[in-house]
């Protein structure tokens, strides 16, 4: 491990780098973002995170990471791109209940300048740690969750989102639901949608991706690419595939990802009789090259903000078919890009994917759609620059200059 920061207990924050943190003059006239999260683990939040520190103006911002919980996997590949990240190593329950005045002490000694946090526990300890060390400019972003949630975390929110200079939603649902189930005022919240830019690991061919998985080619694929846990709702995919096979026989189904439900769902497509045209990967980090192989890309979640796999399959041409769930409308127009279904029932689940499957002319003109859609509204180039504007309008605001 690295040594602490100055000053703090080794049992504080402490960074594992790949090189010792050193700011050049240059950096130091640049603006010090701080993103403050759980953990960077494999997520649709953690994306986000990475992709601003890639893409926002570089000649005039510069990030580090702060993560509250676990470093988790993605930490290791920021670092080696250049930028640094700090973990709150104390886990213990008094250490948790001191966290603000932890974080306190490191944003004083970095010179933060804005705190971007992610989600509500890091929305709450960084804006108490905000106001402690008087950090000029204070964001979080809400990338959904599901409500109600308890009457003392909804407090808190509430607060926090007070002293906040701004509250940014990752789709207008999501702005609905911190307006009416946490009551935070309409004028504190904006909208930025999520945006990704698809990095194939390697050139391999789509046939060669197919026989790793052991499905012929002309065989049909329904993928997705999903933590394995209750949010997802992949009960609903598994539970639809005897109607599409009844139809389609010749139909796969690609579960990639890992996760706490991962052996249930095993056991649920056993008990189903289609652990034979299942293929259950675990996590990849190529993924996205999976990707290429469906033939149609599944989303059954019970809830959503903005997933950034169906970003990925409209990145890639695919068509869709979701759960008409958060915002997942606001990106996916039925009958455009894909099919949107208003309920858990499988057998309109099955049937959505089989009008898609069974007409490869309508699901191209889908994939195409989505594939414009995507280039017009949702790279990471889109969001940075509607993030960079953000930080921007509440420095001009503080009368904090920016080169």
């Amino acid at each position: 491990m690295s040594p602490p920061l100055p000053g703090a207990s080794r049992s504080a924050i402490d960074r594992t780098a790949v090189a010792p943190f050193q700011i050049a003059t240059r950096s130091r006239e640049r603006i010090h973002v701080l993103q403050l999260t759980f953990g960077m683990g494999i997520g649709g939040m953690e994306r986000v995170i990475m992709d601003l520190c890639r893409y926002v103006d570089p000649e005039r911002f510069r990030f580090s990471i702060c993560c509250l919980n676990v470093r988790g996997p993605l930490a290791d590949q920021r670092e080696a791109e250049g930028v640094p990240v700090y973990f709150c190593r104390n886990q213990s329950r008094l250490a948790k209940y001191l966290r603000g005045v932890e974080l306190a002490g490191l944003m004083s000694k970095l010179k933060v300048q804005v705190l971007h946090t992610h989600h509500l526990p890091a929305f709450i300890d960084g804006t108490i740690g905000g106001r402690l060390t008087g950090v000029p400019v204070t964001l979080n972003t809400d990338h959904s969750k599901l409500y109600p949630i308890s009457k003392p975390w909804a407090l808190l929110e509430r607060a926090a989102s007070m002293m906040a200079d701004e509250v940014v939603a990752v789709s207008k649902h999501t702005r609905n639901d911190l307006i009416h189930q946490q009551k935070i005022s309409p004028n504190r919240i904006s909208v930025i949608y999520n945006g990704i830019n698809i990095r194939l690991t390697a050139d391999t061919p789509v046939t060669e991706l197919r026989r790793e998985l052991a499905i012929p080619i002309g065989d049909k694929i329904i993928g997705t690419v999903s933590r394995l846990e209750d949010q997802k709702g992949l009960d609903l995919l598994l539970n639809a595939a005897p109607h599409v096979l009844r139809t389609r026989p010749n139909t796969w189904f690609v579960i990639v990802g890992g996760g706490s439900k991962e052996q249930q769902l095993k056991d649920l497509a056993a008990s189903l009789g289609i652990a034979h045209r299942t293929r259950f990967t675990g996590w990849r980090r190529d993924a996205v090259d999976l990707v290429q192989t469906f033939d149609c890309c599944a989303l059954s979640s019970t809830f959503e903000g903005m997933p950034m796999s169906l970003l990925e399959a409209m990145a890639l041409a695919k068509p869709i078919v979701a759960t008409a769930v958060g915002g997942v409308p606001e990106f996916v127009r039925d009958g455009e890009n894909g099919i949107l279904v208003d309920s858990r029932d499988p057998s309109l689940f099955a049937d959505a994917v089989l009008r898609v499957i069974s007409q490869d002319d309508e699901a191209r003109r889908m994939g195409e759609n989505g594939r414009r859609r995507y280039q017009k509204r949702f790279t990471a180039e889109a969001m940075a620059r509607d993030y960079a504007a953000l930080y921007e309008k509440h420095l001009e605001r503080k009368g904090i200059p920016i080169r």
